[in-house]
C-alpha cells in the first residue's frame, strides 16, 4: 500500500512553511498585487496562486473554494477601504468630505473588478457579501452624515434619507465608469464629490 499523500502545505516545494494565518495573509497580499498591477483583469485563483508562489490546491487549502477565496478578498479589501475613507478629524468638516469621497474613488478605481464583484455578489444575495456591503455602506452613509451635522446640516430623516440615496447614485457611476471611463479618473473624483451638494439641494 502507497503512503497517504502529504497535506498541500507540506508538498508544496515553492513557498516556505507559515502558520496558517500568515499563509492566508501572505496569499491575500498577492490578491492585491495581482489587482493592482492590472486593476481590470478578472482575479482567478491561478493568477494569485502564482503570484504569492503557491500551487491553487494550497490556496484551496487555506480558503476552502473559489467563493470563499473571493469573500476574503473583498472582506480584506473592504477593511483597507474603510480605514482610508475614516474622517481626518483635523480637517474642517468640508474638507473631511471633500478629502473622504475623493479617497473612496481611488480606491475603487485601483481594484475596479474588485468592487463590481462585490456588488454582483451583493445583488445576487450572496448573505456574506451583502452583509459586508451593507455594512460598509452604513459606515460610509454615517461618516457623511456625521460631516454634514458638523456643518450645521441637521441629521433629520430627510437628510439621511438622501445621503442613502446618494450613495446608491454614486455606485452605479462607479460601475457605469468601470465599463466606459469616459472622463478622467480625476473628473470622476470631483462628480462625485459635487454630487453630494447636488443632491442635499433637493432639500
Amino acid at each position: 500500500m502507497s503512503p497517504a499523500a502529504p497535506p498541500p502545505e507540506q508538498r508544496e516545494d515553492r513557498a516556505p512553511r507559515l502558520r496558517p494565518e500568515a499563509r492566508r495573509a501572505q496569499i491575500l497580499e498577492a490578491a492585491r498585487r495581482v489587482l493592482e498591477a492590472d486593476p481590470h483583469r478578472d482575479l482567478s485563483v491561478e493568477l494569485v496562486a502564482a503570484e504569492a508562489k503557491v500551487s491553487p490546491a494550497l490556496l484551496f487549502h487555506y480558503f476552502g473554494s473559489k467563493k470563499n477565496f473571493q469573500y476574503a478578498v473583498i472582506e480584506a479589501a473592504a477593511s483597507e477601504l474603510m480605514l482610508r475613507t475614516a474622517p481626518d478629524l483635523s480637517l474642517p468638516p468640508d474638507e473631511q468630505l471633500e478629502a473622504g469621497i475623493r479617497a473612496f474613488v481611488r480606491a475603487v478605481l485601483e481594484a475596479p473588478q474588485l468592487y463590481r464583484a462585490t456588488l454582483a455578489m451583493s445583488a445576487a444575495g450572496d448573505p456574506a457579501v451583502r452583509a459586508l456591503h451593507s455594512e460598509l455602506r452604513q459606515v460610509f452613509s454615517r461618516w457623511v452624515i456625521d460631516a454634514l451635522a458638523q456643518l450645521g446640516v441637521e441629521p433629520t430623516p430627510k437628510v439621511e434619507l438622501v445621503c442613502h440615496g446618494w450613495q446608491g447614485y454614486v455606485e452605479q457611476i462607479l460601475l457605469t465608469w468601470i465599463g466606459n471611463p469616459a472622463v478622467s479618473a480625476e473628473e470622476l473624483e470631483e462628480l462625485c464629490e459635487r454630487s453630494l451638494s447636488a443632491v442635499l439641494t433637493t432639500l
